[in-house]
């Protein structure tokens, strides 16, 4: 029998520390599972602290979300209970499965046994811990507050994830639906009406004007399909690359898709949520006022908005208030501007952004159903008007010619 320290979790998720006699770890493990306790960790009392290898990274890793997550929920767990830094990784890291995300977690448990703080060891995988985590680190190593920054880390990338979920699911299916569209009006007008017209031409019969109209589409295609399909390569590359090489081109076009119809109003509710959420959340971690304005305007998502921020923070840099810059920029809508205001004159301005992101959190998915309401059936509409004309340009013909004489 030999003495061990242990480490075990409740159901509830509170940490359990203490010692107990047992042949090894299995038969421990098996003791604490009769008192509903899952052993975490156990050593032999008097025996050599654990260390880890340094294992090769190359700074370029990435892990999902969900998994980032569900660590810093860990982490927030672990140094609630009081269990050290170091301590937690290396049980956080035990935990997880093979993959990305432990390998990084080991490396920076490494890099904490040697010195280094927990915001500098997190920063050399980018693709792991976005540029928001890493702020709230920083502060966190600063302010001492790292267990409630965790638990704010977590909610933050939970919202985060499901978010992106909503996005590509409202740019996704219309996408697909505007794809089909296309595929089926170029095939119709490039195979289908060129089959028929043949037998058109050889009834040597006055063609009406809808049947003349709908052959000459057809010719339009059949004859340019090359040239058609390099313009829309070429402007697919130009609406990537002028963004990228020309800020104000890339300014002007996020503008546009704030002012699209049934689109626009959308894009606005998700770029507005995503700024309350951050600004919210590095508020609440601690973060000065501007510092976290400046973050919120790279998150954004949206250029317009950017810079209608930037403005904001100029204003607020000044000595203004920030519901009264933001008004000015006349790209927030009343209800922003009435619960930052609200905020700011209350002291709880991290509690009304909340308020304002938990809003259009419901608001959102609402939207983009009735969007999907709207555009499923008006596409659905169009391919169906395409082939009634198609279908009346054939049969016109056919009826003048049985009301020819013989």
């Amino acid at each position: 029998m030999a003495t061990l320290a242990y480490t075990a979790i409740r159901m509830d998720g509170t940490i359990v520390t203490g010692r107990g006699e047992a042949a090894g770890e299995e038969a421990l493990s098996q003791q604490l599972a009769k008192e509903r306790l899952e052993l975490v960790e156990a050593k032999e009392v008097g025996g050599r602290n654990r260390t880890f290898k340094m294992r090769k990274t190359t700074g370029k890793e990435k892990a999902p979300m969900r998994e980032v997550a569900d660590f810093f929920f860990q982490m927030g767990t672990l140094l609630k209970a009081g269990v050290p830094i170091l301590q937690s990784l290396e049980l956080v890291a035990d935990g997880l499965g093979r993959g990305n995300l432990q390998t990084v977690v080991r490396n920076i448990a490494v890099q904490i046994q040697g010195g280094t703080n927990l915001h500098e060891a997190m920063a050399q995988f980018p693709g792991v811990f976005p540029e928001v985590v890493l702020c709230l680190i920083r502060v966190a190593d600063k302010t001492g507050t790292l267990p409630q920054v965790c638990e704010e880390l977590r909610a933050y990338l939970n919202w985060l994830e499901k978010m992106r979920g909503e996005i590509k699911q409202a740019m996704l299916y219309p996408l697909i639906l505007l794809i089909v569209v296309c595929i089926f009006i170029v095939g119709m007008f490039t195979f289908v009406v060129p089959s028929f017209a043949k037998v058109l031409l050889d009834l040597k019969v006055p063609l009406p004007a809808l049947t003349r109209f709908v052959l000459g589409v057809s010719n339009f295609f059949v004859g340019n399909i090359i040239p058609i399909v390099c313009s829309v390569l070429l402007l697919l590359i130009l609406g990537h690359e002028l963004p990228r090489r020309f800020p104000r081109v890339a300014v002007w076009l996020d503008g546009v898709k704030l002012k699209l119809p049934v689109f626009g109003p959308l894009n606005l509710m998700i770029c507005i949520s995503r700024f309350g959420q951050n600004l919210a959340t590095m508020y609440r971690s601690g973060m000065l006022i501007l510092e976290s304005l400046d973050l919120s305007r790279e998150l954004i998502g949206n250029r317009k908005l950017a810079e209608a921020l930037a403005r904001v923070h100029d204003g607020v840099a000044s000595g203004r208030k920030i519901a009264e810059t933001m008004k000015e920029t006349d790209m927030f809508p009343p209800l922003v501007l009435q619960m930052v205001q609200t905020g700011e004159s209350t002291g709880q301005l991290a509690e009304s952004l909340q308020n304002v992101t938990d809003y259009y959190n419901d608001v959102i998915p609402r939207t983009i159903k009735k969007v999907f309401g709207i555009l499923q059936p008006v596409l659905t509409f169009i391919m169906i008007g395409i082939v009634a004309v198609v279908a009346l340009s054939i049969i016109l013909p056919l009826t003048q010619m049985m009301k020819i004489p013989k």
